[in-house]
């Protein structure tokens, strides 16, 4: 290794900041980065600005840090790369759904999702996805309101701007081929008690989904061969298939029962259960071009098999993207095509296996694939779900965009941009049903369903350029346009239960196929219309002040209300460009300023048809079962209903020292919403149930730090490391005068709730009372805990901080990178830990069960009215003794004591993950020779290959997850466990 010969720079971050420089006077001998206020970024509607002349936050993630992992999803690439964004997965099985928030909520029932923008026309989070991660050139964040607001209400939550590649213009022929190759595991799993095994009420039940039964270490039992399963014959000799009520062993024609040595496996067989994952890539690239034109097409081919046999991804895409100039004109053109098929079965699979004691064989059912239950008559054996119950999905998308533009001098331009988007969705899903005469378990009524949906969307923008020098120190640049946006949708559906012919999915093979007034046979149509004006000053290139208004009408607002005005202001000035003595400083070689102010408004929360009081169809009595009747809509819409409004304030600082080697980007906003949309209860005498309308406020605010070092840099060496930290808080300040509390999600004992003067969002549920010393006050006469009469606070359920850091080291070819984040300040409910806890897996109920149990660090008020530690009062006293402490525990554990109290499930949500790690290897020209190949990168990666969460949290569920983006922490039992995935990729050009 050479000696490094550059300063090498040591940073302590604590009360203060130490620099050493170990050789100042020595020149710089590498190259000359880019001044980094002339890096030009590409916002909103596609106008480029220097970063000097951004008035609000802005980040870019590069193509190199987006596919340093070679993730198959840009989204998920995404996460753990931007300050103050949210990524948050949605669905955890193989297509893997994502959803992005920047800077929390300012929404109640509307939506907090970030606009996502690909090649200047408006797209979504869901396009993104299947979008392959190795044409996209860069992302942009605008996270502030300064040029989100010329996207007016569909950019209040913040904009996502993606550009992909275009064109080499080298005059050569350019064909790049990457290939990559993921393996993926199970990752962290719960914790589940292993003391007792399968049965109820201490005795092996085979039918049982409970953990109540033998003792692991009673000597009588512990190792010997037991019969598992539901035993299949006829024990009682009457003529009908009967369960083993005495335990012994199987006949010899018992079908599904196994013997198994009487064990814990612990998680052991349900890791067994899922198989290691496999994900393939390959894309190909062809691109040529000159000064005038270019051209580029892209194939790209992903195959997903998941952990769960069967369930499987198949995409295929295609772009195919050129541009040219001819005289005053420039075109571009960019057609998409993505083909994609999934086949999966059902998510609950897993909950389904965690309902398995840990002594049942999972492993030795997959023999058994026609028996729809296993070992217990309650939840079905997976590996029937695997190959009878299965929804199969085919998707079709399309996308054009083209644009024109004349240039009528060097200072006026016109331009007209147009893009459709067409997608066709094909499902269908089958449950083959099972039933038996002969065993006395739940039959499973066979189904089938097929849907079909189709998506149009066409966007336009029609604008006009000018760019003029003013005076000689002063630029202008003014857009002003016409943006037309519609949407159509087309939904249909068919099928019902009761399959005939089996294996035969069609609808006319149903007994009893659904009427077409139940199914969702549905079209909508919407439109938008907008004018839009961006100005942009340029004084001297160190002050620059934009400014915006859009004005838009939508169709989803009453007729005579249906437009409004959003506008926008910023200013940024860069004092190291507008000083001498600051120019060409040793220390200080970058400073900027920026404030920006808009106000924006959205109506996401209004259906596309909810303003028009329609009836719906009556069902029930006295309506009969068609469609027969109408009733008066119960949840209508307020017909003076406006959108909701954010104002939004930023101030941004940053700063470079020692020639970039320490850079620094920070941010506070406030952002205050009235007007708010939600769903609101109403007085039973109005014969509604709930009024959407305009009821309250809120107020946010928070702040974002983005520091980049350069510790050590040298002519071959260079370490890179970033470190960020954010932090967001959003309080409603005003619901109405009649409610105070909305309930966003949730049931009886646990749910997520705006309340006024609190956090948005707070998950609230039934808790334990409490003495002052924080312990669990007991009944003195039962020993059962006493519990709160209603739902009370846990917490908010969005990070309070999120700290992130990635590490770039290079040396002469070798790139290693890493990304990861540290999350806290947040409660979420685990529903997995929920899911077992009646069933005596939760670890809590890992006791001696046959002992009076007595709730820990719990107390009791004596008879002089103080709180005493409780040592002697356990769960269901009985004064004469005959408590049986076994059903006592299955009670308590099973019942409102305890299973239906949210203090037992609400956990702290920290988290410390590992995103990525990765290594390349990039080969010099030289040893490339003659091969005929210019560029070879061959290298290794992770992704989520080390989590950590908080103490309680023992692999329950991963907090980040939920079943419903609009409602961050829940998550169910549903979700699929975290898995990990390492692979290696290679990319040839030639």
């Amino acid at each position: 290794m050479k000696k490094l010969t550059n300063s090498v720079l040591v940073v302590v971050m604590s009360s203060s900041m130490a620099l050493i420089s170990a050789q100042k006077k020595v020149a710089d001998t590498t190259a000359k980065t880019k001044d980094i206020g002339e890096v030009v970024i590409t916002g909103a509607l596609g106008l480029k600005k220097k970063a000097d002349a951004q008035t609000s936050a802005q980040q870019v993630v590069t193509a190199s840090e987006l596919n340093q992992a070679s993730s198959p999803n840009a989204v998920s690439a995404l996460t753990g790369k931007v300050s103050g964004v949210q990524i948050t997965q949605t669905n955890s099985s193989v297509t893997g759904d994502f959803s992005i928030v920047i800077r929390g909520q300012r929404t109640i029932t509307g939506s907090n999702e970030a606009l996502v923008v690909i090649d200047n026309v408006i797209s979504t989070a869901a396009v993104l996805q299947q979008l392959p991660p190795e044409v996209i050139e860069s992302v942009n964040i605008i996270k502030g309101g300064s040029g989100a607001a010329l996207y007016g209400s569909q950019g209040i939550n913040g904009v996502v701007v993606v550009t992909t590649k275009r064109g080499t213009k080298s005059k050569r022929l350019s064909v790049s081929l990457t290939s990559a190759v993921d393996f993926e595991s199970v990752g962290m799993m719960p914790a589940r008690q292993t003391m007792y095994g399968q049965g109820w009420s201490g005795g092996k039940v085979n039918v049982e989904n409970g953990a109540w039964g033998w003792s692991f270490n009673d000597p009588k039992y512990a190792g010997t061969m037991q019969p598992y399963g539901i035993p299949l014959y006829d024990y009682n000799k009457n003529g009908v298939i009967d369960f083993n009520p005495n335990d012994s062993a199987p006949a010899g024609d018992e079908a599904a029962s196994i013997m198994s040595p009487f064990k814990s496996f612990g998680n052991d067989q349900i890791r067994k259960f899922f198989n290691t994952g496999s994900l393939y890539q390959n894309t190909l690239s062809i691109n040529a071009g000159d000064g005038d034109g270019y051209i580029m097409l892209t194939l790209n081919n992903v195959n997903r098999d998941f952990m769960i046999q069967d369930d499987i991804l198949r995409r295929t895409s295609a772009m195919l993207k050129g541009g040219m100039k001819v005289g005053k004109w420039r075109f571009e053109g960019i057609v998409n095509y993505n083909h994609q098929k999934t086949s999966t079965t059902t998510q609950d699979i897993y909950y389904q296996l965690l309902q398995s004691a840990t002594d049942i064989p999972i492993t030795r059912w997959r023999d058994y694939k026609d028996n729809a239950y296993a070992w217990n008559v309650y939840y079905q054996n997976p590996y029937w779900n695997i190959k009878h119950l299965r929804n199969n999905n085919l998707s079709n998308y399309f996308n054009a965009i083209a644009s024109v533009q004349y240039d009528v001098n060097s200072h006026i331009s016109l331009m007209y941009r147009g893009n459709v988007q067409y997608t066709n969705t094909e499902s269908n899903s089958h449950n083959d049903g099972w039933s038996s005469s002969m065993i006395d378990a739940t039959a499973i009524t066979s189904s089938y369903y097929k849907y079909n949906t189709t998506l149009a969307n066409y966007y336009g923008d029609l604008m006009a350029n000018f760019n003029y020098d003013l005076t000689d120190d002063l630029n202008m640049m003014l857009n002003v346009g016409h943006n037309y946006q519609e949407w159509r949708t087309n939904n249909m559906s068919a099928g019902g239960t009761g399959i005939q012919i089996p294996g035969i999915y069609q609808v006319w093979n149903l007994s009893n196929p659904a009427q077409p007034y139940s199914l969702n046979n549905k079209s909508f149509f919407r439109n938008q219309h907008a004018l839009f004006a961006n100005l942009d000053l340029n004084y001297k290139s160190f002050l620059f002040l934009n400014a915006s208004a859009r004005y838009e009408l939508t169709s989803v607002l009453p007729k005579d209300n249906n437009g409004y005005f959003y506008p926008s202001v910023g200013v940024s000035f860069v004092p190291t460009k507008a000083f001498n003595f600051l120019k060409d400083n040793s220390v200080l070689n970058y400073l900027k300023v920026a404030l920006n102010y808009s106000r924006i408004g959205q109506s996401s929360a209004i259906g596309t048809y909810s303003i028009l009081d329609r009836p719906n169809l009556g069902s029930g009595y006295p309506y009969g079962t068609g469609p027969l009747s109408f009733v008066v809509n119960q949840s209508p819409t307020d017909q003076n209903i406006k959108p909701e409004f954010t104002t939004k304030k930023e101030v941004n600082l940053s700063f470079s020292l020692f020639k970039d080697r320490i850079s620094f980007d920070g941010a506070y906003y406030q952002e205050d919403t009235d007007d708010l949309i939600t769903n609101a209860t109403t007085s039973n005498t109005t014969g509604l149930t709930q009024r959407l309308f305009n009821i309250g406020k809120l107020k946010g605010k928070g702040y974002e730090l983005n520091l980049n070092l350069v510790p050590i840099k040298s002519n071959d060496f260079k370490w890179d490391l970033g470190l960020s930290m954010s932090h967001q808080k959003t309080i409603i300040t005003k619901l109405t005068d009649d409610a105070k509390s909305v309930r966003l999600a949730g049931n009886s004992f646990l749910g997520l709730y705006a309340d006024e003067g609190e956090e948005l969002t707070i998950i609230k549920g039934i808790a334990y009372q409490r003495d002052s010393q924080g312990r669990i006050i007991v009944d003195s006469n039962t020993g059962l805990p006493q519990v709160t009469s209603t739902q009370e606070k846990f917490g908010r359920t969005t990070p309070k901080y999120i700290f992130g850091l990635t590490t770039n080291i290079s040396y002469k070819g070798f790139r290693l990178s890493a990304v990861m984040d540290y999350r806290t300040g947040h409660k979420f409910y685990s529903g997995t830990l929920q899911g077992f806890t009646f069933n005596g897996l939760n670890v809590a109920s890992a006791v001696d069960r046959s002992q009076p149990y007595i709730v820990p660090n719990s107390s009791y008020k004596d008879g002089s009215g103080n709180y005493v530690s409780n040592t002697s009062i356990p769960i269901y006293n009985n004064s004469n003794g005959k408590t049986n402490p076994q059903a006592a525990l299955e009670n308590y554990f099973g019942g409102a004591s305890y299973n239906t109290v949210s203090d037992n499930y609400v956990l702290d949500a920290t988290a410390f993950k590992v995103r990525e790690i990765a290594l390349s290897y990039t080969f010099p020209k030289s040893a490339l020779g003659t091969t005929g190949i210019n560029a070879l990168t061959v290298g290794v990666h992770a992704r989520n290959p080390f989590q950590k969460y908080s103490k309680e949290n023992k692999g329950y569920n991963d907090p980040e997850t939920a079943f419903d983006p609009r409602y961050r922490g829940l998550a169910n039992a549903g979700q699929y466990p975290e898995y990990r995935t390492y692979g290696a990729n290679v990319t040839i050009t030639f």
